[in-house]
């Protein structure tokens, strides 16, 4: 039955107002006002009172902020790390500021920056692997939730000028054109001005530019490189908040797209490193292993695993190879010098601004080395080369510069990643594990080594926390997660301190791993296979730093116990469900363990 109320006119407007007060009452209830305004408001000037808006301000002596991130730079790659490649600008950092041993990265390039930037897990924030990788949950949607501010949206707030320079790579490829949606661009994610690219990588002398909002021409200069535009870049965006913004602290995000491939840079830097390299990687890798045995950078007693399953040994190469391989790192070596050179020409102008001091330098690579080129490497397309080793021999000349864009052959990023096994993509140290330097003279006393176990996750807490800064639980109207890192200031205070966590876990196409309490175990999924069928190895990291000793089958009950924490912290940290990479991915860069597949172990 159809029936009908009819209110007298008058009633029915009051109903009107009523309502429209409720929703006007809810709405400010979820969405305040971000600048409520607490003068008084009437008919005239003379009886209202006036409330003047006062731009945020940091605390009087806050310290500006620099996250420098090299990209695919290897555990043993820097000279202070016991690489034979000249960095002595990152080494002065080093050697007056704190180098960690222990950091741990998320083993590619997306996620560890989803992770650095919002101090969340990458799972979490849904960025599971790379941008656009969307398989239908909120884990894998490869976009950074709004529910995750990042620090330079919490900074901006604070008072901070915000400014990134270089590599982006949280945008899906979809989103890169003049007309796309540029939720996710950097501008609209807190930073003021960027110049940089996008995408995953670039031609570093013809790069993918994005000035601020728009997509640019780079210029037309035959001396042109990309690192030194974004170095020049950042020091006018710096210089630009000095003059107009006297006082502002700033926060300044240096990504560089060195040293990823494509491998150029002016022959010269190359040329420095002729024949340094004739040796091969294997002699390469024991080299630096032996240089970080002698520092102290690692245990005395470490050993050095074998060298990586499917990669040759030098000996077993011929005349041509050699010749050929060689050159590619003395190109890549060239290359990670001149990359240093651009991040002592930031420390000099910051020092001859006086702005060093209270400058607080985080520097990290995002994973380990890149073995995505095989053993052979790539010469004219770092993912798609097709030319033979003959083929490369009769154009070596013409390596690193604009004729080519080459990624060094596997082996290489065996002995970047020294003294660990394995490389870039995979759960092992030669992946999680890189370099971190901090500097800051006027706020970290004690120098030195630090060993604690450290997360990507950890920085931007402790950033935050350094600054005198609360993460927000509401930004922009969207309720937040919390920052799952934890604060390393007493770590930057004591060598003796705590590690600030104790649990960690770990995913990238369904390999896996757990840290807990000093015991590491590792999963590793072969495509098309059910996931109790994966191989497990477990590790005691207290004693074995290298993870050179599988203690899977002494210790099966501390294995069994890794094994549940692990999916206790995946379903905690929005890692689940588990899924398998789309097409197989992971075997088109020898992700597969020799023994994936081999025995159950869960």
């Amino acid at each position: 039955m159809l029936f009908s109320i009819r209110l007298p006119r008058a009633a029915f407007s009051l109903l009107l107002a009523c309502l429209a007060m409720a929703v006007f009452s809810f709405a400010e209830d979820r969405h305040p006002a971000v600048d409520p305004f607490s003068g008084e408001v009437g008919r005239f000037a003379a009886d209202s009172t006036p409330q003047m808006l006062a731009p945020a301000r940091a605390s009087d002596g806050a310290p500006n902020v620099v996250y420098i991130v090299l990209d695919d730079c290897g555990f043993g790659d820097l000279g202070c790390y016991g690489s034979e490649v000249s960095t002595p600008s990152i080494d002065s950092l080093a050697a007056h500021g704190l180098q960690f041993n222990n950091f741990h990265s998320k083993a590619v390039c997306s996620p560890t920056r989803a992770s650095l930037l919002t101090g969340r897990n990458a799972h979490t924030v849904g960025m599971k692997e790379l941008p656009g990788s969307d398989q239908g949950y909120p884990h894998t949607r490869g976009l950074v939730t709004a529910a995750a501010a990042n620090v330079a949206q919490i900074l901006g707030r604070a008072g901070y000028g915000t400014y990134a320079a270089g590599k982006w790579h949280l945008v899906p490829k979809s989103e890169l054109h003049d007309a796309a949606d540029r939720t996710h661009w950097p501008l609209q994610k807190g930073f003021d001005r960027f110049h940089g690219f996008l995408s995953g990588w670039t031609d570093q002398y013809v790069p993918d530019l994005v000035i601020d909002n728009r997509n640019a021409t780079p210029p037309d200069d035959p001396d042109y490189h990309f690192s030194e535009d974004i170095v020049d870049e950042s020091i006018d965006m710096v210089g630009a908040s000095l003059e107009h913004r006297p006082g502002q602290p700033f926060f300044l995000y240096l990504a560089f797209g060195a040293i990823h491939s494509p491998i150029q840079v002016p022959k010269r830097y190359i040329d420095k490193y002729a024949g340094m390299f004739d040796a091969g990687w294997d002699v390469i890798r024991e080299e630096r292993y032996r240089r970080q045995l002698n520092s102290g950078l690692i245990p005395a007693g470490s050993k050095l695993p074998p060298r990586n399953p499917g990669d040759p040994a030098w000996a077993d190469l011929s005349r041509v190879e050699k010749e050929v391989f060689a050159r590619f790192m003395e190109a890549y070596a060239g290359f990670l010098e001149h990359t240093d050179e651009q991040i002592g020409r930031l420390v000099d102008y910051l020092k001859e601004e006086a702005l060093f001091d209270n400058t607080l330098i985080v520097l990290i690579s995002d994973n380990g080395g890149a073995p995505e080129a095989g053993v052979q490497g790539n010469f004219e397309h770092p993912y798609s080369g097709k030319l033979t080793t003959e083929e490369m021999h009769e154009r070596l000349d013409a390596l690193g510069s604009r004729d080519s864009q080459p990624q060094y052959q596997r082996p290489w990023a065996g002995a970047s990643c020294a003294p660990f096994q394995y490389y870039k993509l995979w759960p092992f140290n030669g992946g999680v594990r890189t370099p971190m330097i901090v500097s800051w003279p006027d706020g970290i006393e004690s120098n030195g080594l630090r060993e604690q176990f450290v997360d990507v996750i950890d920085i931007t807490p402790t950033i935050l926390d350094l600054v005198g800064v609360d993460a927000p639980k509401v930004f922009d109207g969207v309720a937040q997660i919390p920052l799952q890192g934890a604060s390393l200031r007493r770590v930057f205070e004591s060598s003796d301190a705590p590690a600030p966590r104790d649990t960690q876990f770990w995913e990238l196409w369904a390999a896996r791993s757990i840290y807990h309490k000093g015991w590491k175990a590792v999963a590793f999924h072969k495509h098309g296979t059910d996931f109790a069928d994966d191989y497990w190895e477990l590790y005691n990291l207290e004693n074995d730093f290298t993870e050179s000793t599988n203690l899977a089958e002494t210790h099966p009950q501390k294995l069994k116990e890794l094994q549940a924490l692990w999916w206790k912290e995946a379903e905690r940290n929005g890692a689940l469900p588990q899924l398998e990479a789309r097409g197989g991915r992971v075997n088109s860069y020898n992700q597969i363990h020799p023994k994936a597949a081999r025995s159950k172990g869960e």
